[in-house]
């Protein structure tokens, strides 16, 4: 069924002549019915207060998260002065376990080993 000789089926085109120097106006539209007008304001009411909602909680929990990393800062800053603390009272504890040092120690409050005479050089001008 292919007819390449008719012209049955052979769209043209006319340029139709415009209309002279008339310029082209838009169409109006005709005005919504009011009850559109009401659905798309309630709508766009809707839509603001939604907006605005979740902006208001996006700041929110943006400054809690922010109060909360400075939080974590000063605990982390606590933990290593703890840590550090920890480790001087170990190393406290390993001396005091040491005879040599705790003789220091004593002697340096004052006491002495039986026979022993301690000067006192403080008291000397």
């Amino acid at each position: 069924m292919n007819n390449r000789g008719s012209s049955e089926n052979v769209v043209s085109f006319h340029s139709t002549p415009s209309a002279p120097s008339t310029p082209p106006s838009s169409p109006r539209r005709p005005p919504l019915p009011r009850r559109v007008r009401l659905r798309r304001r309630i709508w766009l009411i809707l839509m603001l207060i939604l907006f605005l909602w979740s902006g208001s909680e996006w700041i929110i929990q943006t400054r809690a998260v922010h109060s909360k990393e400075a939080a974590l800062v000063e605990k982390r800053r606590e933990l290593a002065l703890l840590e550090k603390e920890r480790r001087e009272l170990k190393q406290e504890i390993n001396r005091l376990q040491d005879e040599d040092y705790l003789f220091e120690l004593a002697r340096k409050m004052g006491y002495g080993k039986p026979g022993e005479e301690i000067l006192d050089v403080s008291d000397l001008p």
